[in-house]
């Protein structure tokens, strides 16, 4: 009789040789054509081609081995069910069903005027736009359902060459940087100057940096783990220094976020890879020490943004692009005005405030503009992947780094929660190029933490599924 185990574990050996060059060819050419914020390119729809032979190996493998860890299965539900919310806005609903909400009353009323009968409602106001969306979801689907089905032991080749991408691309950034604005070598030459080099959007560059900064130090707490706790020079200084290099490198980005990211990310990597021990605090002066340094670390992060916040209310218009996405969204709920629809109907309902010859193409809050596009069924969606995501969270506590795997996986964990923190106040998630990455990073702590849960299983002779951290 055999035991169940991890899908990458038991993953036949050739699938695993074709899926790791695979998925990093994947990684690189997101970064490279991926980091416009366009809602669709020609770089986008080939990067959609080349992930769709990574999604089929990855299929592939987790067919062959389907995971029997609960959270594991919880997460490749969710990002079956992320993809559906688009896809289910494609159909078509009849009119009375159609015209629920007030704001699609008044399109209606709106097209009536102009003389247009529209033979079929579909749930989308924008079909067309809300297919591009499923389409563009395919980099960060094959990045995660690969992760998934590879053995945990790649996630530290993985954030090797993550922490390695994001650092040349600050190399490319200080090259741009000394560039003439209007340089045929500038990477975006109609855009203004700034530090984002692959990443047209400099804010988007700070939150991959602040990625990089704890990868690097998940990676460093693993290398000095493996040398037995020795201080001597070894790879753990090697990483503690590329992490030191992203962290220098957020503020050139000018990226007010990033900067508030930075004290929070330091102290929850410390804490979740285990090497600020809550059970020794008061035991040890070292550690309380450390403790106390890192709650005043962690203190300041969150007062600055607080404080950043309250001004950016006042003087920032993005957020008044979101305060208004969400009173917008309102009379569009609970069916959502459609994914891919955000241009056209914030246009529509435009506050007078925000009139200016640019268009407004993101709500500069993902969940606002999650909220508007996609109404109850996005929301229910949303609730469902933070609960995966705690319960991750709390399970990657509870394991105090005892394993190379968890080390990572806390890093990768702290980094994707950064992107989500960020994601309240912009929009690097809607990039190719950091869904691709932060989508990679969960399957992997996904694994990690399946892994845990596993042994816990094994050592306690728990039925599949019942180990929740």
């Amino acid at each position: 009789m055999s035991n169940p185990s991890l899908a990458g574990d038991t993953a036949p050996g050739i699938l695993v040789r074709m899926l790791v060059p695979a998925l990093l060819v994947l990684l690189v050419a997101s970064w490279c054509f991926g980091g416009v914020v366009e809602d669709s390119t020609s770089q986008d729809e080939w990067l959609q081609l080349l992930a769709l032979p990574v999604l089929a190996l990855a299929v592939i493998a987790l067919s062959a081995s389907p995971p029997s860890d609960r959270l594991l299965r919880a997460g490749l539900l969710l990002a079956l069910l992320i993809a559906l919310v688009p896809a289910i806005q494609l159909l078509p609903l009849p009119n009375a069903l159609w015209s629920i909400a007030p704001g699609r009353a008044g399109v209606a009323a709106d097209l009536a005027r102009a003389g247009i009968v529209q033979p079929a409602h579909h749930w989308s106001l924008t079909p067309h736009a809300s297919e591009r969306a499923v389409w563009a979801l395919l980099p960060a689907l094959a990045a995660f359902l690969a992760a998934c089905a590879l053995p945990v032991r790649f996630a530290r080749f993985f954030a090797k060459a993550c922490v390695a991408i994001v650092l040349l691309n600050v190399l490319f950034a200080l090259f741009e940087s000394g560039l003439p604005r209007d340089s045929g070598l500038r990477m975006y030459p109609d855009e203004t100057s700034g530090f984002g080099g692959l990443l047209i959007n400099p804010n988007h560059f700070a939150t991959a940096l602040v990625i990089g900064l704890c990868l690097s130090i998940g990676l460093a707490v693993d290398a000095w783990r493996r040398a037995g706790g020795a201080l001597t020079f070894g790879m753990q200084w090697v990483y503690a220094g590329a992490g030191l290099l992203c962290m220098l490198a957020i503020p050139i980005t000018t990226s007010r976020a990033g900067i508030v990211l930075v004290p929070p990310a330091l102290v929850g990597t410390f804490l979740l890879t285990g090497v600020l021990p809550i059970s020794r605090i008061g035991k040890s002066r070292g550690v309380t020490i450390a403790a106390a340094f890192a709650m005043v670390l962690g203190l300041i992060g969150v007062w600055s943004g607080f404080g950043w916040l309250a001004v950016a209310k006042q003087e920032d218009p993005r957020m008044v692009i979101a305060d208004a996405t969400f009173r917008i969204g309102k009379s569009y709920f609970p069916l959502g005005s459609g994914i891919g629809s955000f241009q056209p109907v914030f246009e529509q309902h435009m506050p007078a405030s925000l009139w200016m010859p640019e268009y407004v193409n993101h709500a500069h809050n993902e969940y606002a503009q999650w909220w508007l596009t996609g109404g109850l069924p996005a929301m229910l969606v949303l609730a469902f992947g933070l609960i995966v995501f705690a319960l991750a969270g709390i399970r990657i506590f509870n394991a105090k780094g005892r394993s190379s795997g968890i080390v990572v996986a806390a890093a990768c964990w702290v980094g994707i929660a950064a992107a989500l923190v960020h994601s309240w106040v912009d929009f690097p998630l809607s990039t190719t190029t950091l869904m691709t990455t932060t989508a990679m990073l969960a399957g992997f702590m996904l694994s990690a933490t399946a892994e845990v849960g596993e042994r816990a299983r094994r050592k306690y002779g728990r039925r599949p599924g019942m180990e929740n951290g």
